[in-house]
């Protein structure tokens, strides 16, 4: 059975929204249960974590009506291996994965993950796949902006008033 620091270190990383610590804490129970002899319940525990990490699904996001159908939302399964870069951008790239995968490290001393980046270059340099990349490495939702659609939209109803 889970020890009361563990519970208490359970419902804080879950009110702080911090996934990882969560899940860092919830296989050190499992394996004190393993270690206990309680195979079957570490088993069990494992299973939830790895169904939870794996099956991440896309939240639905809802926008509001002038924005339907300008937003798509996906789930990513593009991973890092696709990715055919210099080494310095895939340092950056780990980097990023990197920061945000800690930053419950980064918390605990004051700090914020970055939340924001910017990828910048012509047509077929790799954006929106380094864009998939970072979405499946995090488990994150992968929102794509219809800019053409955007403009047009908006533009339009300018012009019109």
């Amino acid at each position: 059975m889970a020890n009361a620091e563990q519970i208490k270190s359970l419902i804080r990383s879950h009110f702080d929204d911090d996934e990882e610590r969560f899940f860092s804490i919830a296989l050190q129970v499992a394996a004190y249960e393993a270690q206990q002899g309680h195979g079957a319940l570490a088993q069990e525990i494992r299973k939830i974590i790895d169904k939870k990490r794996r099956d991440k699904r896309i939240v639905e996001v809802r926008f509001p009506n002038e924005l339907a159908g300008l937003v798509l939302p996906e789930k990513s399964d593009v991973s890092k291996s696709r990715l055919i870069i210099p080494t310095s951008l895939k340092d950056r790239i780990n980097r990023i994965i990197h920061e945000y995968r800690q930053q419950s490290k980064l918390k605990s001393h004051g700090l914020k993950h970055r939340r924001k980046i910017m990828l910048i270059g012509p047509p077929g340099t790799g954006k929106t796949m380094t864009a998939k990349v970072l979405a499946h490495e995090l488990r994150l939702n992968l929102l794509t902006i219809q800019v053409d659609k955007l403009v047009t939209k908006f533009m339009g109803e300018t012009s019109a008033k």
